[in-house]
């Protein structure tokens, strides 16, 4: 009787429970209450998960030591910055981290394994409903056991091997992440460069727009001009002050990828220096076939795949010695101790020491699958290594030949500033003396523009191709030492001359 009182007590509290849990919503029986209840409706999140999901990370800032010049910033400081702030470079250190963690985890297999035990247990006997007597006793147990592997046909040997190879392979791809950060500032800071020259090229050809209007002005006041010669003059100036807005626009944009590849939030307030290297015409010795030969063996992104196929070997040696048998040694020691009810308590120490063959005879077929997955794998990523081989090759082509496209158009683009120069000094006088037309000098102020574009754009290829040139070769390339460039003299609609690259804004 007592007992069937004890059962129903506790399926009475089993029950209630039971209420308990329904009436508090738990996730386990009804779990679509915790999202949205249709798909066009938003998920509305309690208060304090929305104050946990914004618990974000603080984002670097300017360093207080360079705040003094965060307006003036060198091309070398915002590397040195972004070598320490920038993720990419970060998560690629802790993944090297990792690996050389996950290495060292590894060679654990080459140490026995020692473990300890203890327990406590207490065993009671109600005694039988047709007779017998109810016990009670209590025992316990405590020890050392050691397992080692003594032979397991070269399974250990390539799974150590494997994490060995894995650390390399993320070695290199930080080594990798290091170089494209490199290239990434590099780059973006001389686009950003390039568009403050842009605008500074804008701003005169506004100034010539202005002249070439005030020209046509003067002409239909003069009763010598036509009012169609007047507005296409306006309609000149109105798109180079479009232009202008465009390019001041696009100075913003660059300015914070610049700050984004430095590591920095888009919005942070700095400025760079207008000292720059040498233009690098004369930088490549070699021809692209010696810089492929140079990408094949200091390319990181290539030996980081190459390591990762010797890693893809050994995991195929390790599935390949499942099949073979292993052989460990095994040690115990213990001290067990047992008191039944109303006794004292009995002690006893036990021994074992063996040595256990286990030999693999029936998997279900998973060994020979697991090889199977293995050599595949070994396969992809020997095919991802040959793919990676003509990647390196098609980046180093292409980026040796924009390097020198860049170079010869920075030729072309200074021939067609001087020659787009004398062509609107002359356009301009013709106009004036009431020779030429409207038309030849929109015409000639439109080419002089688009010169001045063509040279900025030209001179900006120039270090950016250069940067995704070494960038592709893996390796620094011999460059002529940091100068600043000399400043360019642009002839404005009078003829004076104007720098275009002033002492404040030296490109």
């Amino acid at each position: 009787m007592f007992k069937s009182k004890s059962v129903y007590q506790y399926c009475a509290i089993l029950f209630a429970f039971f209420l308990i849990s329904c009436s508090h919503g738990l996730p386990e029986l009804d779990p679509y209450k915790k999202a949205s209840p249709t798909s066009g409706e938003e998920w509305e999140p309690t208060e304090k998960e929305r104050e946990k999901a914004f618990e974000l990370e603080e984002l670097p800032t300017i360093p207080e030591e360079l705040e003094p010049d965060a307006d003036n910033l060198t091309l070398s400081q915002l590397v040195d910055i972004a070598l320490a702030n920038n993720p990419t470079t970060q998560i690629a250190w802790e993944d090297a981290r990792a690996s050389a963690a996950a290495w060292a985890e590894s060679r654990g297999l080459y140490y026995p394994q020692i473990s300890g035990f203890a327990g406590y247990f207490y065993a009671q006997d109600g005694g039988s409903s047709v007779g017998g007597d109810a016990f009670n006793e209590q025992y316990g147990d405590i020890g050392l056991s050691l397992n080692y592997l003594l032979l397991d046909f070269g399974g250990r040997e390539a799974q150590i091997d494997a994490a060995r190879l894995a650390l390399l392979n993320a070695n290199w791809n930080q080594n990798q992440a290091i170089q494209d950060v490199l290239r990434d500032v590099a780059d973006i800071f001389y686009k950003y460069i390039g568009s403050k020259a842009l605008v500074l090229a804008d701003e005169t050809n506004l100034q010539e727009a202005q002249t070439s209007l005030e020209a046509a002005d003067l002409r239909l006041e003069a009763g010598v001009g036509t009012l169609p010669d007047v507005l296409q003059a306006r309609a000149t100036l109105a798109q180079v002050q479009l232009d202008l807005v465009e390019n001041i626009g696009d100075v913003e944009i660059n300015r914070g990828l610049l700050a984004s590849a430095v590591g920095w939030p888009s919005n942070t307030k700095f400025d760079v220096s207008g000292q720059v290297d040498e233009l690098p015409l004369e930088a490549l010795s070699e021809n692209v076939d010696d810089l492929i030969e140079i990408a094949m063996q200091n390319r990181p992104a290539l030996a980081a795949v190459q390591a990762s196929v010797r890693e893809k070997e050994a995991e195929l040696r390790e599935a390949k010695s499942d099949f073979f048998p292993e052989i460990s040694a095994t040690g115990q020691v213990s001290r067990f101790w047992v008191r039944p009810d109303g006794q004292t308590s009995e002690f006893f120490t036990n021994y074992l020491l063996g040595v256990q063959l286990q030999v693999p005879i029936f998997q279900g077929f998973t060994l020979i699958n697991a090889v199977r997955q293995a050599n595949a794998e070994l396969q992809s990523a020997r095919a991802a290594l040959r793919l990676q081989e003509q990647i390196v090759i098609d980046e180093v082509w292409n980026s040796y030949y924009k390097f020198r496209t860049a170079v010869q158009s920075l030729e072309a683009a200074d021939v067609l500033l001087e020659s787009s120069i004398e062509s609107y000094d002359a356009s301009l006088a013709r106009y004036r003396s009431g020779v030429g037309d409207i038309i030849e000098l929109l015409n000639a102020q439109t080419t002089l523009a688009e010169g001045r574009a063509e040279q900025v754009q030209a001179t900006t290829d120039i270090f950016t191709s250069y940067a995704n040139l070494i960038n592709a070769v893996g390796t620094d390339i011999p460059s002529p030492v940091e100068i600043v460039i000399e400043e360019e003299v642009i002839i404005d609609s009078e003829g004076a001359g104007e720098e275009l690259m002033n002492e404040d804004n030296e490109y």
